[in-house]
């Protein structure tokens, strides 16, 4: 596993750091899908709960995650806001503060692990290296730690290869095309 430590300023769109673009280039191949998009996701498929964002979709993150057939895309990019209280800021008078707790984060990684293909890859951004799992047949491959200084938590990126396809309760199988049609975040 390659492991490597970078010092960059923080920045409000993960995807614009130097650090992560340089990742991307290297790691992002074929059809990838980001639930929660933003402003500047490289991924074909994009969702954002936000309408102002440059998105193919417009949904809750589990309910895209939801709409996309089994092993559809080669990767998903996994950058939810990281703190619950973030996410019970931004979600709570849309969704009564379901996002960013425990059990949503589980049902959204048990989605992912549903639509990449076998062999496909998966990047997650967090305060910690959980990934999507050894449970949903994930293996890291590299993490990459982001530091922002004293002042500011790091960022960490966890790249992922889904090596093993498990059988998960409650992941239900989706007749709907292989990426939503409605908008989202970019």
């Amino acid at each position: 596993m390659k492991q490597q430590r970078i010092w960059e300023m923080p920045n409000k769109w993960t995807f614009k750091m130097k650090c992560v673009q340089e990742l991307f280039g290297r790691v992002l191949e074929g059809e990838w899908a980001d639930p929660f998009a933003g402003l500047y996701s490289p991924a074909k498929y994009r969702n954002d709960i936000e309408d102002d964002r440059n998105s193919t979709s417009q949904m809750d993150a589990l309910d895209f995650l939801k709409s996309m057939d089994d092993e559809s895309v080669d990767g998903v990019l996994f950058d939810p806001p990281y703190s619950v209280e973030q996410c019970l800021r931004k979600y709570t008078p849309k969704f009564k503060g379901t996002a960013g707790r425990a059990e949503y984060w589980a049902k959204c990684k048990d989605q992912i692990q549903r639509v990449i293909k076998p062999g496909g890859t998966a990047i997650s951004f967090c305060w910690d290296s959980t990934g999507i799992g050894k449970k949903r047949g994930f293996e890291i491959t590299e993490i990459l730690l982001i530091c922002h200084g004293a002042c500011h938590n790091d960022t960490i990126v966890t790249v992922e290869t889904k090596v093993s396809n498990v059988e998960l309760t409650g992941s239900p199988a989706s007749s709907a095309s292989p990426a939503p049609t409605k908008g989202g975040q970019g």
